[in-house]
Formats: structure tokens, C-alpha cells, sequence
């Protein structure tokens, strides 16, 4: 007796987001504090390797997951483009570049297991490439400005932009809240937990800072107006504790707390000029800003200066500032001849190295696996830098899938920094339940639902917890005795979905006719007919083989008699 196997969906809850020892969006994290686990080297005279690239008028940001890392290279004569580069963490090498047309001005603006996101800035349109090749998994329509803007994630890596969540397999919107700020394309948005920030409000109506739910996208609740210039380009900054750091254009800098039904001014701080950039937030939730041409750092409780640097530093717009994991304040100053990095101690007292960087204007200090510090500033070399002591891990892990139906196994492969030597992952709701493999095989999920995963990576310096929440989707399995006829024609959804490179479609007719079923390609091009023959009356399936196809997004369509169903399915190789 056969079994048909059909589907369905779970809701999606959200937790608070940890990227381990990557580096996913501008600020390093969906808070945009530059708060990063991993360390940053003490001394920058010699590089860990230098690569020569295709040359780059300004630095742009770099993006960083597992052993890979993305670039931006753009030109401005004869004409304005750029393109996007993947190369290898371990020794720069590249991997793949990806320019959509001879006049795509692209940008990166994200990086996480899922796909690397670019935005076309000519066509206005946002791309999910392939991690592996580049190839395109997805594009959809987003006005933003990829050089300053990063997108965020939410806790099963759809990715999020401004004001709307987008299914990270397909590109389709999933929730979309409309509302009005003073200067677009904007860039300012930030998220803690499970809730999504930004301002809202015209050139000449008040300045709000309002609260979406990132799971739905239905508004929460918004603050009172904050008083400033007419505009607001300063983006928001979320400290390690939640607070959230709105530095006002014309205005002063607002700590604002979010108690879960309304968003209150906790503290304010008076800039002694107009305050530039990102703001950083330490372990404790401190603030770091650049105010007065110096660096520095606020109480986290009440705002007060507890110190400033000795040195004084220009800063242009867009600077940005990373806190490491031993404290060290690492600033990008985005100027153009005089652009520079600077790294401080986390007492601001010390400059414990700078190194020069002209036209640094979208850059700023991004940690990768083992440390690694990418720096690619203008012109046509990208230098990363790395220290050379040892430290404890920091966890991070991957799956070969992630979307799975109930009774299907898994894969879980480690890809910790600073070299691991036991490994304790913990399995909530499959068969076993943990493991001390480094690398897990079989890891079964027997009912649907969706779990969170857990490594602690331990080496003889201490250990490392991780727990990605949400993270493994388990469809629910119902089941059809072919034995029985079916009372009506359906196309089954194809399982697995997404799927690399077989998947198996299913469908049942109430009697004989013969069937056709084809399969198109985004576009609507048909590619070729799968099946065109007679069968009897029940339910049967048909093993779809896309070896010979690129990833991306496929339709398949039956016709039975005067029965005509279409569905959709994603290869992501």
C-alpha cells in the first residue's frame, strides 16, 4: 500500500538573533551596534593576505558568513556600475562576481547562509544570489541605496528590509507596512528580539520612533515626537540590553527604552556638535559615538561621558565604529584622502594601532571566522588582517537543509572559530536529541513543528554556546491510501522544497485520462515536458531530476482532461 505524502505550515516564532562569528549586515548585527564576538588584531603592519582586485573608487562594506566574505567594486567613468564579489575569507581568492547588466550598479547589502543579497541600483531591484556560484535565486522591486543600507534578518533568515519581510526562498512579501520618512532612499531601521524600529514622519510633520512586530508586521506602538532638524538620516542603534539610540538631525541624542506596550525616553544627551554615523554599544549596553572630533562613551544608565579619546579625529557621515571581543573600539572614519581606521582601547586612552584607508566612505571594521578583518578601501587592493594568538571558540554551525517533513533527517556540520576540540549539540524534538560529534549525520525530526538547535564548541581556553532559535522547519505529513480512489483531481506540492537536484511530484486523478505535466522557468519559458501519458485512476508521482538546471525558482503545471493546476518549487543547489 503506497502512502502520498501533502503539506503544511507552521507559524514562525522570533527570539532574540545571535551571527556568532559573522558579520550578516552593516553594524554586524540587526541591532547595528557593532558588537561582535570575535577579536580584532593588535597589530595591523603586516597583513594576514593581500589580494588585487578590479579598482573601487570608495570602500564599500564587506559582509562576511562561514569562510566567505562580500565586496562591493564601483566606478563612476565612463559610467557609474558595480559589481559584486565573493571571495575566500582564508586567503582572499576569488569565488564568484556577479554584475547583472553592463550598467547594474550594484551593491551588497547582505550575507547569511541562505543567499547573498545585492541591490541594483539602477533598476531598483534587490537580488538573492546563490552563496556557492551567484547564480540568481531570486529578485524583486526595493527602492533603497545599497551603499549605506544592510538588510536585517529575522529568525529563520527571511530577509527584512524597510518596512517589509521577504520569504528568503522565493523573494515573495510576506508582510509590507507603508509609511512615510523625511529623506529616502532610508536606511536607518534596526531590530531587537522578535520587533522591528525606525522613525517615521515628512520633511515638515513630527519624528517618531515606532515599533513593528517582525513576525506579522502589524504596528505596536510609537514614541512622542522627537524634536530635530526636518530631516533625519542618522540611523538607529540598538545597545546589547535593547535600548534604543536615536542621535536626532538638529537634536539631541535619545535613549529610548521599549517596556512592551509603549516606547518611553529613557535619557537624553546633549552633542557638543552634530553627532555623524553609527553609535556602538559594548557588552553593558555603553554607547560609543563620535562627538566634538573625539570618540566617546556613554553610561548605559544615564547617559553621562565616562571617557573620551585623547586624539582627535575628522569623521564624515557615515562612520562606523566596532566593539571586539576584548573590548577594543575599532572606528572607521568614512573621509576620503584622510580616511582612516582607528583602534582603541576600550577606555578610549589608548590607540593601539591606525591604519590608512583613503575614501573609506561605506566601509567599517567586519570580524569574520577565526578574526579575520577584511579592509577594501579605494583603488584595486583588499587587505585582511588577523591575529595570530589563540582563544576560546566561538560557535557557529549549518545544516544541509533546513525545511524538512516530519520523519526526514538532517545533516549539522560545525564551522566554529578558534578551533573547537569537543563539540556538545543539543536537538530539541529529534532522534537523538544530542550528539559530541563534530559533525552530526541523521539527525531525525519525527513531529512538525519548529525547533531551535544548539552547540557549545569547547577548546582548552573555555567554550562557546549557540543557540540558533527557529532554525529547522518540520512540515506536517497527512497521508492517502492509494488503495481507495481519490474523489477529485490535485497537484501535491513538490517534496522536498526547496530541493537539490531531485524532488518528487505527486498528484491524484478520480479516473484514467492521460496526463501532461510541464515545467517553466521563472520567466513562463517552457523547458520541457516531464510527463504526456495515459494513467489509471489513483494517485501517483513522478521524480524530478534538475541536474542540468541553476537555482532558482520553477513552475511545474499538469493538465489532466479539462483539469489544469500549476504550483511552484525552488532548486537552490
Amino acid at each position: 500500500m503506497k502512502q502520498l505524502l501533502t503539506i503544511s505550515f507552521f507559524t514562525i516564532s522570533i527570539s532574540l538573533i545571535s551571527f556568532a562569528q559573522n558579520w550578516p549586515t552593516v553594524g554586524g548585527n540587526n541591532q547595528r551596534n557593532g558588537l561582535t564576538e570575535m577579536t580584532a588584531p593588535n597589530d595591523v603592519s603586516s597583513p594576514f593576505w593581500t589580494v588585487s582586485s578590479s579598482s573601487s573608487v570608495i570602500g564599500n562594506s564587506v559582509y562576511t558568513y562561514g569562510n566567505k566574505f562580500v565586496n562591493t567594486r564601483v566606478v563612476f567613468s565612463p559610467n557609474y556600475t558595480g559589481k559584486v564579489e565573493c571571495r575566500s575569507l582564508v586567503d582572499g581568492s576569488l569565488l564568484w562576481d556577479q554584475q547583472i547588466s553592463d550598467s547594474s550598479i550594484m551593491y551588497s547589502v547582505g550575507f547569511n547562509e541562505f543567499a547573498v543579497y545585492a541591490h541594483d541600483y539602477k533598476t531598483d531591484s534587490l537580488y538573492a544570489f546563490n552563496p556557492e556560484d551567484g547564480s540568481v535565486l531570486w529578485v524583486t522591486s526595493e527602492y533603497m541605496f545599497g551603499g549605506k543600507s544592510g538588510i536585517l534578518f529575522a529568525c529563520n533568515g527571511d530577509p527584512i528590509v524597510m518596512g517589509r519581510r521577504l520569504d528568503k526562498f522565493t523573494g515573495q512579501t510576506i508582510w509590507q507596512y507603508n509609511y512615510i520618512v523625511p529623506v529616502g532612499p532610508d536606511a536607518g531601521y534596526a531590530m531587537y528580539g522578535d520587533t522591528y524600529y525606525h522613525w517615521k514622519g515628512g520633511i515638515t510633520s513630527p519624528k517618531t520612533v515606532f515599533a513593528l512586530d517582525a513576525e506579522t508586521g502589524n504596528f505596536k506602538y510609537e514614541t512622542v515626537s522627537l524634536p530635530g532638524d526636518g530631516d533625519q538620516e542618522i540611523p538607529l542603534t540598538i545597545g546589547s540590553d535593547g535600548t534604543i539610540y536615536i542621535a536626532r538631525d538638529g537634536g539631541l541624542l535619545y535613549a529610548l527604552e521599549d517596556n512592551g506596550s509603549a516606547i518611553n525616553i529613557k535619557w537624553t544627551y546633549t552633542p557638543i556638535s552634530s553627532i555623524m554615523g553609527y553609535l556602538a554599544s559594548d557588552l553593558y549596553s555603553n554607547v560609543y559615538l563620535i562627538d566634538g572630533n573625539k570618540v566617546r562613551k556613554l553610561n548605559a544608565i544615564d547617559g553621562s561621558v565616562i571617557d573620551s579619546s585623547q586624539i582627535t579625529l575628522t569623521a564624515g557621515f557615515l562612520n562606523k565604529i566596532t566593539v571586539d571581543a576584548e573590548g577594543k573600539v575599532i572606528v572607521c572614519n568614512s573621509e576620503a584622502g584622510g580616511g582612516k581606521y582607528y583602534c582603541f582601547s576600550s577606555n578610549l586612552q589608548t590607540l593601539i594601532w591606525e591604519l590608512a584607508v583613503p575614501y573609506n566612505y561605506y566601509c567599517g571594521a567586519s570580524l569574520g571566522k577565526e578574526g579575520v578583518m577584511v579592509i577594501a578601501g579605494a583603488g584595486t587592493l583588499i587587505n585582511a588582517y588577523k591575529s595570530n594568538q589563540a582563544y576560546k571558540p566561538v560557535a557557529d554551525f549549518y545544516a544541509d537543509t533546513t525545511f524538512i517533513a516530519q520523519g526526514s533527517s538532517i545533516n549539522f556540520f560545525d564551522q566554529s572559530s578558534y578551533q573547537p576540540t569537543s563539540w556538545l549539540w543539543s536537538f530539541p524534538g529529534a532522534l537523538p536529541s544530542s550528539s559530541t560529534d563534530q559533525n552530526p549525520e541523521n539527525i531525525v525530526y519525527t513531529s512538525p513543528g519548529i525547533y531551535e538547535v544548539t552547540l557549545v564548541a569547547t577548546n582548552s581556553l573555555g567554550s562557546d554556546s549557540l543557540t540558533k532559535s527557529c532554525y529547522i522547519e518540520v512540515e506536517q505529513a497527512s497521508y492517502v491510501d492509494k488503495d481507495n480512489f481519490p474523489e477529485k483531481f490535485n497537484l501535491y506540492q513538490n517534496y522536498p522544497n526547496p530541493f537539490n537536484p531531485t524532488t518528487t511530484i505527486s498528484w491524484q486523478q478520480p479516473k484514467n485520462g492521460k496526463v501532461n505535466l510541464k515545467i517553466y522557468d521563472l520567466l513562463g519559458n517552457e523547458l520541457f515536458t516531464a510527463v504526456d501519458e495515459l494513467f489509471q485512476a489513483g494517485v501517483h508521482s513522478f521524480e524530478f531530476d534538475a541536474s542540468t538546471l541553476t537555482s532558482g525558482i520553477y513552475f511545474y503545471k499538469i493538465t489532466i482532461e479539462n483539469y489544469i493546476q500549476m504550483r511552484k518549487m525552488v532548486l537552490l543547489k
